[in-house]
C-alpha cells in the first residue's frame, strides 16, 4: 500500500524532539553516573522503532532494549549501532541471529549459555551477554544461588560468551507500595556478590527509575516514561511524544428520540449536533470507549455517542460552533490548550496505557516531527 496516496486525514504525529528532551530530563534526574537504556520494543510502544532508535542514538543514549531479536535486527538494519539488549529468552535460531547482528543476549539459565556459545562458534565471533536474575517476577532468570552458580559454571565452558552485565526486573515498582520491590532488591543484592566484578548492573524500569533511586545501580531502563507516560506522581514532567487525530467526515442534526450507531445504545434526549469521525476499532481505537470516551474538536471536549464502529464513530459537537467536514477530531494529544492522554483512555476502559499506545494499526500512518525543525 506504500504507493497508494493517503486520502483519509487520520494519522499519528510523533515528536522526536520531545523524545530527545525527555531523555535529557531523565539524564539530569538520575545523574551522570547512571546510564540510560531506552526501551524500543513493540515498535517503541507504538511510536516507531526505527525513528525512535535513530533519534536516541543521535541524543547519545547509552543502550537500547528490545523484547525480540527481530526487533534488534530492525534497529541494526536502520543503521543504529547503539548497544542493544534483548530481554526475552532465546532459542537456537534467536541466539544465532543475535550473534550475527551484534545484539547483547540474556542468560537466564545454563541452556542459554550453551546456546550462546554454539551461536558464537557458528558466527566465528564472541557474543555479549547479560545474566538475568529472577528475583520475584517469576518469568525468566536464575532464581537462587544454586541456579546462578550452575550458570556461572557453564560460562567457564563457554569462552566465546562475554558476560558484561547482570539484571533483574521488578514486578510492582510502578505503585506506591514498597514491600515487594524491597523484597526483590534484597534478593538481587544477595546474589550480586557471587558475580564477577565490573559488570553493568541494572534493575530499574520506569517506575523504579523515578521512585527508587536505591535501585538505579549502573543503568536504568525506561520505556513509557520517555514516551511521555510515566506512572502517576512522577517527579519528572516528561512530554508526551504522540498525537493522534482523525478527520470529521459528516455533520448532521438529530432530533430528540433518534438513536446513534449499532445497537441503538444512545438515544438523543434533545436536538443534538453530531459529527462522524473517520476512525474506528479497525484502526485500533478501542470499541470499549463507546458511549463513554471523548475527543477534542476546536479545543472543546466532545463526548462519543453510540457504539464505535469498525471505521467510524460519532461525537456530540453541540457545544462547538461551526463544525464542518474536514475539521480535526483529536483522539490523543493536545489541541487548543486542552489535552487527552492515552492514560485517560486507559483509565476510562480499565486497561493500561501500554494497551492504548500499542493499539493503532497500519491504517493510521505515522508522521514525524524532525529533530531539526518542529
Amino acid at each position: 500500500m506504500s504507493n497508494i496516496p493517503l486520502l483519509r486525514k487520520t494519522s499519528s504525529l510523533v515528536s522526536l524532539p520531545n523524545l530527545r528532551e525527555n531523555i535529557r530530563m531523565l539524564r539530569e534526574f538520575v545523574g551522570p553516573k547512571v546510564k540510560v537504556l531506552l526501551v524500543v520494543k513493540a515498535d517503541a510502544y507504538g511510536h516507531g522503532i526505527v525513528q525512535c532508535s535513530q533519534a536516541a542514538q543521535r541524543e547519545g543514549v547509552d543502550w537500547l532494549g528490545v523484547a525480540l531479536v527481530e526487533e534488534g535486527m530492525v534497529v541494526r538494519q536502520a543503521g543504529v549501532t547503539t548497544p542493544t539488549l534483548v530481554f526475552g529468552a532465546l532459542n537456537r535460531e534467536g541466539m544465532e541471529a543475535a550473534a550475527q547482528n551484534d545484539l547483547t543476549v540474556p542468560l537466564p539459565d545454563v541452556n542459554s549459555v550453551q546456546l550462546a556459545q554454539a551461536a558464537a562458534q557458528l558466527t566465528g565471533k564472541p557474543i555479549d551477554a547479560h545474566i538475568k536474575l529472577d528475583t520475584g517476577m517469576n518469568r525468566i532468570g536464575a532464581r537462587n544461588k544454586e541456579e546462578l552458580l550452575a550458570l556461572l559454571a557453564a560460562l567457564k565452558q563457554a569462552p566465546l560468551v562475554h558476560v558484561n552485565g547482570v539484571f533483574t526486573h521488578f514486578a510492582d515498582a510502578d505503585t506506591p507500595a514498597r514491600e515487594y520491590t524491597d523484597f526483590q532488591l534484597a534478593r538481587f543484592r544477595e546474589l550480586l556478590p557471587l558475580l564477577p566484578e565490573g559488570l553493568l548492573v541494572h534493575a530499574a524500569a520506569t517506575g523504579a527509575a523515578l521512585f527508587r533511586p536505591d535501585a538505579h545501580f549502573d543503568m536504568v531502563r525506561v520505556g513509557t516514561g520517555l514516551y511521555g507516560y510515566p506512572p502517576e506522581g512522577s517527579p519528572v514532567a516528561f512530554k508526551p511524544c504522540i498525537r493522534i487525530a482523525a478527520e470529521i467526515t459528516f455533520v448532521k442534526t438529530l432530533q430528540a428520540g433518534e438513536s446513534v450507531s449499532y445497537g441503538c445504545i444512545y438515544i438523543a434526549d434533545r436536538e443534538t449536533r453530531v459529527a462522524t469521525v473517520a476512525a474506528g476499532y479497525g484502526d485500533g481505537y478501542p470499541r470499549a470507549l463507546s458511549n463513554q470516551g471523548r475527543v477534542l474538536v476546536h479545543g472543546v471536549s466532545c463526548p462519543i455517542i453510540g457504539r464505535i464502529c469498525m471505521d467510524q464513530f460519532m461525537v456530540d459537537v453541540s457545544a462547538v460552533p461551526d463544525v464542518y467536514p474536514g475539521d480535526e477530531a483529536l483522539l490523543i494529544g493536545e489541541q487548543g490548550g486542552a489535552f487527552i492522554g492515552a492514560n485517560e483512555l486507559a483509565r476510562t476502559i480499565g486497561t493500561v496505557t501500554y494497551d492504548i499506545l500499542l493499539a493503532p494499526g497500519a491504517r493510521i500512518p505515522k508522521f514525524y516531527l524532525s529533530d531539526e525543525k518542529e
